[in-house]
């Protein structure tokens, strides 16, 4: 019978344990969302509707990406036949974003099943647990924010 590795301190190291609970909730929300729906594309496509016209640049600091890492995944968005791209007035430069009707369902499909993903979690750890956790999670952020802009 194969033994379980030693994982050693790595056990209680926040960095190590946040990603093998990004991985798990990825692979659960895969599940939940649809064929081919990773939660960054869901966050993109969700941030394009609720901004209608956003450029990449704006879009890719939203998500703490680089906007080199966005452009590919609007490529594909753009080749799905889920998002436009116009040139905005105020500068021919830049591109305006905005979701197509197959966007829009495809994303709304999406919306239900994560739902009902969501509503799975609060049942599972109980509302009062999932608030302290958001919370805890955002006080991480901020924390992590202002430790990357230190020297």
């Amino acid at each position: 019978m194969a033994q379980d590795p030693e994982v050693g301190e790595l056990v209680d190291m926040l960095g190590v344990e946040l990603r093998i609970a990004q991985i798990l909730a990825d692979r659960v929300f895969g599940k939940f969302s649809g064929p081919k729906m990773p939660p960054g594309h869901f966050t993109v496509l969700s941030l394009i509707r609720l901004n209608p016209g956003i450029n990449q640049s704006a879009l890719a600091r939203c998500m703490y990406l680089d906007r080199s890492t966005m452009v590919p995944i609007l490529d594909q968005f753009e080749n799905k036949g889920w998002l436009e791209r116009r040139i905005r007035a105020d500068d021919r430069r830049a591109h305006a974003l905005f979701l197509t009707p197959d966007g829009e369902k495809t994303l709304a499909r999406a919306e239900s099943r994560v739902e009902n993903l969501e509503n799975r979690i609060s049942a599972a750890m109980g509302k009062r647990k999932r608030q302290q956790l958001m919370d805890l999670i955002k006080e991480l952020q901020k924390t992590l924010q202002t430790i990357d802009k230190a020297p």
